[in-house]
């Protein structure tokens, strides 16, 4: 006669609820990284430039502005913008949007830079977790130029910044 011993086991399962809270939280703190990554590198992108219009970029803080919006962040420079926002479903994005004037006025060759140097800042190789798909690359131009210049000659407060890059030529 076989006697068998019957072990009961407990596995303990996270919520998943809370799990998913969990993942959000971590690819949102992996947004954010990337995207002052990004601000970080665009600004060198920038620095080639003679003219001091080109190497200027501002900077702003939604949260600072005290307006309820789902933009946090912002990097405007002549030629593109860099949006940091909140989507309805609290995930952080990416937006990069790029001037339809300086594509016909410098070519691409900055527009290449600068996709190439947000791909290799959110690749999936390149990161904790996955934000690809965090990121919109606007597929029509815009005008940028317009809302730079508009930024521009509203001036620096407690939530816009204004600076204007080095020359790597100096």
């Amino acid at each position: 006669m076989n006697h068998f011993t019957l072990k009961i086991m407990t596995v303990k399962i996270k919520e998943p609820e809370l799990n998913l809270q969990q993942d959000l939280n971590a690819r949102n703190i992996e947004v954010e990284r990337a995207f002052q990554l990004i601000t970080q590198s665009s600004k060198t992108l920038l620095s080639s430039f003679e003219h001091p219009k080109y190497r200027t970029c501002i900077l702003i803080d939604h949260y600072k502005s005290g307006k309820p919006s789902t933009l946090i962040s912002e990097f405007l420079c002549f030629f593109f913008n860099i949006t940091l926002t909140l989507n309805k479903f609290g995930y952080k994005m990416i937006y990069f949007s790029y001037d339809e004037e300086a594509l016909t006025r410098f070519g691409a060759s900055l527009y290449n830079r600068a996709l190439r140097l947000i791909f290799k800042l959110t690749m999936f190789e390149n990161t904790k977790c996955n934000i690809e798909p965090c990121v919109r690359i606007t597929p029509k131009e815009a005008n940028v130029q317009r809302f730079f210049i508009s930024r521009l000659t509203n001036g620096a407060n407690a939530y816009t910044s204004i600076e204007v890059e080095p020359s790597e030529n100096n």
